[in-house]
């Protein structure tokens, strides 16, 4: 059996550098961070509101949810 062999071989050496991937500040961390961050609604002052927000129109109330985390 050695291609049983060689298999857990090949998934021991891949499985080394879960650790790293996944510890404090690893890739994963760093990625879900990003994500997370992306995700906090923004919010705009009022001016901000008025530019993006008060236009009519699908394209208007998209780049307003974009810009400031919030419907039209």
């Amino acid at each position: 059996m050695p291609w049983w062999t060689g298999c857990v071989c090949a998934l021991s050496w891949v499985l080394l550098g879960c650790p790293e991937v996944h510890r404090r500040d690893g890739l994963v961390d760093r990625a879900a961070h990003r994500d997370a961050l992306e995700n906090i609604p923004k919010r705009c002052s009022d001016e901000e509101r008025r530019m993006y927000c008060d236009a009519e129109g699908a394209d208007a109330e998209e780049d307003c949810r974009k810009r400031c985390g919030e419907g039209g």
